[in-house]
């Protein structure tokens, strides 16, 4: 008896991670909505606030992550491998750190225009946080369905191959038609950022195979 009391002083509390984890999905959201607006938005003004409030979400995301890493150090038992926790914690700080380079990019290059092709990545972008804010929030359930993880894991992928086409397709079209080799060089750089993104979010899904793996 005095053992199972000794135990529950130190089993914490699984709920607390995955909220903030839930946090960190859903300030990818806010972020990849403002980056679709933000590149849809041609005045250079409108565009400098829209960048601060993505620089307002990635600095709390920041937050957040520190949160994690410090529940990490201070928790006995976590709910999956602390390893596990880390790394998916790390994964959804970088998506939002690439959101955030990928406007700030646009703001000191100033194009002289932001593509559909660009709009399409960011777009790209918020539907693998939709995805991954979904996978979230099944890990969070006590009776986890691994089947809907493993549908985000597909969708994640899916999403990924449709941003590679898109961003191959702006570049040789690019390419074919911009005579500015400057211009070129900062549309270049910038959808790359943005295509890179979509990778990013896309290693969320080799994290989630690990612990359905694990957990199953």
């Amino acid at each position: 008896m005095a053992f199972n009391t000794f135990m529950k002083f130190f089993l914490p509390k699984e709920s607390k991670f995955f909220p903030l984890l839930h946090t960190q999905a859903d300030d990818i959201i806010k972020a990849s909505d403002l980056l679709i607006r933000f590149l849809q938005t041609t005045g250079h003004e409108q565009r400098k606030n829209l960048y601060s409030e993505i620089k307002k979400v990635e600095t709390h995301c920041d937050q957040v992550t520190d949160e994690i890493f410090n529940e990490l150090n201070n928790t006995f038992i976590t709910p999956f491998d602390r390893e596990d926790i880390h790394t998916l914690a790390s994964q959804l700080d970088d998506i939002l750190d690439m959101i955030n380079a990928s406007a700030k990019r646009t703001i000191l290059y100033q194009p002289q225009e932001t593509s559909s092709s660009m709009v399409s990545l960011a777009e790209h972008i918020r539907e693998s946080a939709l995805s991954i804010l979904i996978a979230v929030e099944e890990l969070a359930k006590k009776r986890r369905k691994n089947i809907i993880l493993k549908t985000q894991c597909i969708r994640l992928h899916e999403i990924e191959n449709s941003a590679d086409d898109v961003y191959e397709s702006f570049i040789i079209s690019l390419v074919e038609t911009e005579k500015n080799a400057i211009e070129m060089i900062k549309q270049i750089e910038i959808s790359q950022l943005l295509e890179s993104t979509t990778d990013k979010a896309y290693r969320v899904a080799d994290t989630l195979k690990t612990i359905m793996v694990k957990y199953s």
